[in-house]
């Protein structure tokens, strides 16, 4: 996915990205999933192609990224809460329900650990794609 926004901050090799909402969110029935309340985004992104700030920029996501974090926050805690719901089935109702309950925030964890190991990594980062050259006279 590629988006327009304009840089706020700049620090190191990361730059922090503002996305206002488009004119086609003004009529979408999910936009008040993406921008709560029409507010603005921010997103910390790698700058690498040297952007400034007041620079506008249009910013991309590798493909499959987007998944990988679905799954990390939403389906890896099910998915544990599931296996300890049926692990716990031998000791009764309680059990299921305790170990179900341990295996959900296992998942919790797994998923923030791996949120800091990555966080580090560009790799999982939008990049700044493009600069949009400004105007003569603006």
């Amino acid at each position: 996915m590629r988006r327009k926004g304009r840089v706020i901050d700049v620090s190191n090799s990361r730059a922090t990205v503002c996305f206002h909402p488009a004119e086609a969110c003004e009529t979408c029935e999910a936009s008040k999933l993406c921008h709560a309340a029409g507010k603005s985004q921010t997103v910390v992104v790698e700058n690498n192609m040297g952007a400034h700030i007041d620079d506008e920029v249009y910013v991309e996501q590798a493909p499959g990224i987007g998944l990988l974090s679905a799954f990390l926050v939403f389906g890896l805690p099910v998915a544990l809460a599931l296996v300890g719901l049926i692990i716990g089935a031998r000791w009764g109702q309680t059990g299921s329900l305790l170990i179900g309950v341990f295996g959900f925030g296992a998942g919790l964890v797994i998923a923030k650990l791996v949120d800091n190991k990555l966080i580090h990594k560009s790799l999982f980062l939008p990049r700044i794609a493009e600069i949009v050259e400004k105007e003569e006279g603006s």
